[in-house]
């Protein structure tokens, strides 16, 4: 789903006229035993708007539904991201490439407010209980190397 889709669909669930800043993060919602992108059941999409932050679950197709966007504590130390290049599909593959583990049991994308971070990163963690980072932007794996 590209970022002007997230942001219709929050501003559509938050409901008013309110206008969302932008994506804080996404966390994928996953079919036990995890392996490959089709067992990405969805998203939790967490959005700020002005100093609020709402949530809400968008689920990936074939299945279908969205829930209607709940007031969350906004969570320390993420900048708004305004566009990412690598899409969680090309993340799955490009965490399939390192020796982590056939299996993820965790998916994320966020962008951590400092001033070295240039990209927005996805965050995944093996079955091993490995954490693997990949920029968001650039498609490089940033841990470990």
């Amino acid at each position: 789903m590209d970022m002007q889709t997230i942001l219709d669909q929050a501003t559509d669930n938050i409901g008013g006229d309110v206008k969302v800043e932008g994506l804080l993060r996404k966390t994928a919602r996953l079919k036990p035993g995890a392996t490959k992108a089709e067992d990405v059941l969805g998203f939790d999409y967490t959005v700020r708007h002005e100093n609020s932050c709402y949530e809400y679950y968008a689920a990936n197709p074939p299945l279908k539904g969205v829930t209607q966007a709940v007031p969350v504590p906004c969570p320390l130390g993420l900048e708004i991201i305004n566009e990412y290049k690598v899409e969680y599909k090309t993340a799955i593959d490009i965490f399939h490439r390192g020796n982590w583990g056939s299996q993820f049991t965790s998916l994320a994308l966020s962008k951590p407010l400092s001033p070295q971070t240039t990209e927005p990163y996805w965050y995944l963690m093996s079955n091993l209980g490995q954490n693997v980072v990949i920029g968001a932007d650039s498609g490089e794996v940033v841990y470990p190397r």
